[in-house]
């Protein structure tokens, strides 16, 4: 975190994190211009061969891309009424509903794509997404399984979300989410940051107090910057009535602040840190 560093390297990093967001608007702005000029030449290409499909949804691929949505379904549409039948296009139509929360259009298009291509992984996973938001939790977690099993290349995102659809399905299945992120954890590395802060959420949720605890320790060995973990660690074990453990877990939180570079104690956020500890040793040994 930028908070815990010198303030001559915080300095450094903000001047490097706003060349870099300079650049990526300047490259934003740069895809969205390629894109008009991109519009154009398709809108030339069809004033020249009008009764092309394929140039319709091409251009209207290059509108969604755009944000142009209407003018992207109306293309969409045209390039169909002229016989478009690659099955991209019932795809494309899908996405295009919905990414404009009209789910219902949306899910009849994916079933029609999925009617040609039933072991596509992207239109099964946007078929999900789309009962997902129709609270069709039951057959969006169906979707989901499918992709999950069959995907190649998941993303951390990806069972994140999964995992989502699951609670969305049932409240109180944290053994099914918790046993999902397992298995995103062995496939994607045991040390995915995302993965292992949604376990604490979840072991936390679910009260496994010892599972919680094992977790606290887990980011406690993980990372060198420990004083933090020692205090929530702290706080949840004075949440479960545990005041002795709490007491050492504050201990610890205290000598891990004196081992830091001088540079370190006097930040504010360590400082802050300080004050916490003691107001909460405070309140147990009074």
């Amino acid at each position: 975190m930028i908070c815990l560093l010198p303030k001559n390297l915080r300095s450094s990093i903000k001047n490097v994190l706003l060349t870099l967001s300079f650049s990526l608007l300047t490259i934003t702005a740069f895809s969205h211009g390629d894109l008009s000029i991109r519009i154009e030449k398709k809108t030339q290409e069809i004033l020249e061969h009008p009764n092309n499909p394929e140039l319709y949804f091409e251009r209207g691929l290059l509108y969604q891309q755009h944000v142009e949505y209407v003018k992207a379904y109306n293309d969409y549409l045209k390039s169909k009424d002229l016989g478009y039948t690659n099955k991209v296009l019932r795809y494309r139509m899908a996405e295009l509903n919905y990414l404009t929360t009209d789910y219902q259009k949306a899910l009849i298009e994916i079933k029609s794509y999925l009617e040609i291509d039933d072991k596509d992984v992207k239109a099964k996973k946007l078929e999900a997404q789309i009962y997902y938001e129709l609270k069709n939790y039951k057959e969006a977690l169906k979707s989901y399984q499918y992709v999950m099993n069959t995907m190649v290349d998941i993303r951390p995102e990806d069972v994140l979300e999964y995992c989502d659809i699951i609670l969305a399905e049932d409240s109180k299945n944290y053994k099914a989410a918790l046993n999902a992120l397992a298995s995103g954890l062995t496939t994607l590395g045991e040390n995915t940051l995302s993965l292992q802060l949604k376990k604490l959420d979840y072991l936390i949720a679910s009260n496994r107090h010892d599972e919680v605890i094992k977790q606290y320790d887990y980011f406690i060995l993980q990372y060198k910057r420990k004083e933090f973990w020692y205090y929530k660690k702290a706080l949840y074990l004075v949440k479960i009535n545990k005041p002795k453990a709490a007491n050492i877990a504050l201990k610890l939180a205290t000598i891990s602040i004196e081992q830091l570079d001088a540079k370190f104690k006097n930040m504010n956020s360590i400082i802050e840190l300080k004050a916490q500890i003691q107001k909460l040793e405070n309140s147990l040994n009074t």
